[in-house]
């Protein structure tokens, strides 16, 4: 049975299989089998913990990766697969470099020497005696959330009012579609954690949660009401409330989220002392972006909130968004597509996403004039004196390369998120050691998109060159740096 995972499609029983006899071959060649070592590690007392702590996130049913791991006798089966992986680096996943910071929780992603080599020495033993160890043996559940409340918080369950069946027009493939939640609030409240729920992650490319403000509650009510079936169409943002809890810093230094979930990115806990203020009387808008590349659907998302109310004194968090231009053009002899044209390009993102499609050219007047070039920035100087808590970055499939820095080109240089290899299946907010900066300060994002990537991803097949820009479509693109930030 196949499967698509994103940009890939994934035959689970025959790619694994393939991958592990090749492996298998590649590691007997040129010698005896590995000598069997006396005391190989044990697979409940010392591999499972492991494997429950940091690969479950993926290896699950439902999870991202193309093959769960439930028990023993699924490690087991792909012991050379788990070497090859664990020798080369690429397992666990971690997209950032060493030139990122430490970040807060990162052990719990990332393996120790100690952990490596224990899950080495166990599917090594594996592959000496085929079939030795392959048992049964359940791997355990992941670890849980914290879901103990602190002093104080409530829990809140919002879900879509009913199932939605997404459709695209125009040509597209991608269909962005707001709901109007109520968390019925009678006194103010802070949000400690959200945690969005896909209710089906196959189309779902990303979620955000909206804070709208009692003000603009009328205008989300008519859109509501004006659209037909659940929700309304709202490429860019929800249009109402200006996508903001109503700041005069406008849209970009308080984008107005509570929270997003994308591929390998769902919100948790937030840190003790801080919350995201969510007035009394004031409305949630969950937009869904939907891609149907991934099927027709139907979908229902959810997500569940953790309240604590106003006498916890908690420092307000907000989402600062840093967005830079895409000027990805064609490569050479892969011209003949009139999309080719820049021009040409920006209209048919503009046919069908409406007046959003223009954001590239808004963006090259923010960031200074960008064209014809893989390398994309933008650099923001701040107004405030503004302390970073978290950054994260995103971009579509075509991505290869994100950085953010700060105060770039001067003696107080560094840098808080590098991935070298854009990976889109993982996309997760790093919380990181705060970072206070005052205005005059800068911050920038750089980003590097690449066209071969689609002769390599089955989501381009058929799909000739096209001057790439920012744009809605999962097949467009975007360069966006994302910061959870305070004041101070």
């Amino acid at each position: 049975m196949s499967r698509v995972v994103r940009g890939w499609v994934v035959s689970a029983g025959l790619a694994a299989g393939l991958v592990v006899a090749l492996l298998v071959l590649a590691l007997g060649r040129g010698g005896p089998a590995p000598a069997a070592t006396t005391a190989a590690p044990d697979f409940a007392r010392d591999v499972a913990p492991i494997v429950r702590q940091t690969c479950l996130g993926c290896h699950r049913d439902g999870g991202i990766a193309p093959f769960a791991f439930r028990t023993e006798r699924d490690l087991a089966n792909r012991a050379a697969l788990v070497v090859a992986a664990l020798e080369g680096r690429r397992m666990p996943p971690w997209p950032p470099s060493a030139a990122s910071p430490q970040y807060v929780g990162e052990a719990a992603h990332t393996l120790d020497a100690r952990e490596r080599t224990t899950l080495v020495d166990w599917a090594r033993a594996q592959l000496v005696r085929p079939g030795a160890a392959r048992r049964g043996t359940p791997v355990g559940p992941p670890p849980a959330p914290p879901t103990a409340p602190r002093r104080g918080e409530s829990l809140l369950e919002l879900a879509m009012p009913t199932s939605y069946r997404p459709a695209a027009a125009k040509g597209s493939t991608d269909d962005y579609r707001c709901f109007l939640l109520d968390p019925k609030l009678t006194r103010d409240a802070f949000v400690t954690s959200a945690r969005i729920v896909p209710g089906d992650a196959a189309i779902v490319h990303h979620v955000i949660l909206y804070r709208i403000p009692e003000a603009s509650v009328s205008r989300a009510t008519a859109l509501d009401g004006d659209a037909r079936g659940p929700g309304w169409t709202c490429f860019g943002g929800p249009g109402v409330g200006g996508g903001t809890s109503g700041s005069p810093r406008g849209i970009l230094d308080d984008a107005g989220w509570i929270a997003a979930w994308a591929p390998g990115f769902g919100a948790g806990r937030l840190r003790a002392g801080t919350g995201i203020e969510l007035p009394a009387g004031s409305r949630i808008v969950m937009q869904v972006h939907y891609n149907l590349l991934g099927g027709p659907g139907p979908d229902r998302s959810a997500t569940l909130l953790r309240l604590a109310p106003p006498s916890a004194h908690l420092t307000p968090l907000e989402t600062m968004l840093l967005p830079a231009p895409v000027e990805l053009p064609c490569r050479p002899g892969h011209t003949a597509s009139p999309l080719c044209d820049r021009t040409t390009s920006i209209a048919d993102v503009v046919h069908r996403f409406g007046p959003v499609g223009q954001t590239n050219n808004w963006l090259n007047v923010l960031c200074g004039e960008q064209r014809d070039t893989e390398v994309t920035t933008c650099t923001r100087t701040l107004n405030e004196t503004t302390t970073i808590r978290a950054v994260a970055g995103h971009m579509h499939l075509l991505g290869r390369s994100i950085r953010i820095q700060v105060d770039p080109g001067t003696p107080r240089a560094r840098t808080i998120l590098d991935i070298p290899v854009w990976d889109f299946d993982n996309q997760a907010a790093k919380p990181i050691k705060p970072v206070t900066l005052h205005a005059g300060e800068t911050v920038k994002v750089t980003c590097r998109h690449v066209q071969w990537l689609r002769d390599r991803l089955p989501a381009f097949a058929g799909q000739p060159d096209r001057y790439v820009v920012w744009g809605e479509g999962t097949r467009d693109e975007m360069c966006l740096g994302i910061l959870t930030v305070t004041h101070p």
